[in-house]
């Protein structure tokens, strides 16, 4: 079902598939954080696949939709929502998360097809989204950008700075 477009009731399953598939991953790299997976996960799903304009195929379209997870310690859901999209390997995920060399850690790793950018630092992933989509309207394109955020990072000035800018600038992108 990767990229297909999915009805409510369909992503209500997937859902509850998805979140065994977290836990699969948890249980294989031996940590997570399975409560910020849980708590985001019906976000990134709808996110995937009613809203976003991206594919495994598209990562490098300069028209493509950005997303930032900001909330880099939900990376667990983040990989389940990938990997049922196509852009990557769930098997690779639950044989290399957590392992030494593996490119599946804990926090988004822009090096995996599909992540923009690596995060987890609290209150990057606002102010970076912001220059996204200023950049966007600089360029004349269409690309919309979003961020998940975790409710830790709101107590930091760079987040603030970059709604403030964002209003500035009145990014509606």
């Amino acid at each position: 079902a990767g990229g297909i477009k999915m009805e409510n009731r369909e992503l209500e399953l997937k859902s509850w598939q998805l979140r065994q598939d977290i836990v699969d991953i948890i249980m294989a790299g031996k940590g997570g954080h399975i409560g910020g997976d849980m708590s985001v996960l019906n976000t990134l799903l709808v996110l995937y696949q009613k809203h976003l304009r991206i594919t495994p195929e598209t990562t490098n379209d300069p028209n493509r939709d950005r997303f930032v997870l900001s909330k880099g310690h939900a990376m667990e859901a983040y990989y389940a929502v990938l990997a049922d999209c196509g852009f990557l390997s769930l098997e690779d995920i639950k044989a290399r998360f957590s392992q030494f060399g593996s490119p599946y850690i804990g926090h988004p790793n822009n090096k995996l097809n599909g992540i923009e950018m690596n995060s987890g630092s609290l209150g990057h992933g606002l102010p970076v989204c912001v220059g996204m989509a200023l950049a966007g309207k600089m360029d004349q394109r269409d690309y919309r950008v979003y961020t998940v955020m975790g409710d830790g990072e709101l107590a930091e000035g760079s987040v603030w700075e970059g709604a403030m800018s964002a209003s500035h600038y009145k990014l509606d992108n």
